[in-house]
């Protein structure tokens, strides 16, 4: 099978593991509009619109969950849900393009530790050799320690390509796995790390088998260490509107680059003009984009 000129068409399976059903308030045109949020989810919209063969999964319950489920079908994306007893959470955000954008949300969900087993053998079932399993933001609370890392330690064996863009404990147990793509901001890169600065922070997030680890600098661009190799590129000077969803699409060009089989400098400037694009706040990022 081929994808767009691509060697392999894999599939690509996008965890949201605390999705937010969300209403965000625009302050100039007053319009409120509601999306399903979730960086992952975030990521699966942007290679949809591209026509990347994508899963967008998440795991919670409620009638919030329903109507999650309900907003990302009307936009397309193939979506599943992992039925549980935990509640979604809610959020809503109030936006003053160009200036600030303030967000509020309920409590994360908690998880039970049978949840948890669920939702673990759900991944070891589903997944094949030659997927992606991408997983990105923050977690909902009550993993048993080492969920995320002994997860991460069996799919990277069944031959899955593992990306987690995180922070904290769950970035922490990615990085013990060695899963084969980590990608964070700077503030997340600091935070995880306890470490200052984009050089020793990458130092401690390499871990054993991981191909690259890419550190978003915002206005600044990016900087990355992929096998073995430094790359550093600067973003281009746009007007920023709303940068909400940028790092997710700095997500969904790696990946797109990667299936692509384009070198990794392409892949990393194409990603860097992509993000800045997203910043300008039109929506996902046009597919002529990709092509500079």
């Amino acid at each position: 099978m081929s994808f767009r000129g691509a060697r392999i068409r894999p599939r690509i399976w996008c965890f949201t593991p605390n999705p937010v059903l969300e209403k965000k308030t625009c302050v100039t045109s007053g319009r409120a509009i509601w999306s399903a949020g979730g960086k992952t989810h975030n990521t699966a919209l942007q290679l949809h619109s591209w026509g990347v063969p994508v899963c967008s999964v998440i795991a919670c319950g409620g009638e919030t969950a329903r109507h999650w489920k309900e907003r990302s079908e009307v936009e397309g994306v193939k979506t599943v849900q992992i039925p549980l007893e935990a509640p979604m959470r809610r959020g809503w955000a109030w936006v003053n393009e160009g200036h600030e954008r303030i967000d509020f949300f309920t409590s994360d969900p908690k998880i039970n530790v049978t949840d948890w087993v669920r939702i673990q053998r759900y991944w070891r079932r589903v997944l094949r050799k030659g997927d992606w399993w991408v997983v990105a933001g923050s977690s909902a609370k009550g993993w048993p320690k080492g969920w995320w890392k002994n997860l991460v330690l069996d799919l990277k064996k069944k031959g899955v390509t593992v990306l987690v863009d995180s922070r904290g404990a769950l970035l922490q147990e990615a990085v013990e796995a060695g899963a084969d793509w980590i990608k964070c901001n700077l503030a997340e890169a600091e935070e995880s790390t306890g470490m200052s600065g984009v050089g020793a922070c990458v130092a401690r997030l390499l871990g054993g088998g991981t191909t690259g680890v890419v550190v978003t600098l915002g206005k600044d661009g990016l900087q990355a260490e992929v096998n073995g190799t430094w790359v550093y590129i600067p973003a281009p000077k746009v007007k920023v509107k709303d940068s909400t969803g940028s790092g997710d699409v700095v997500t969904a060009v790696l990946i797109y680059g990667e299936i692509s089989g384009w070198t990794m400098e392409r892949t990393l400037r194409t990603a860097t003009r992509a993000g800045a694009w997203r910043a300008r706040g039109i929506g996902n990022v046009a597919k002529s984009v990709l092509r500079g």
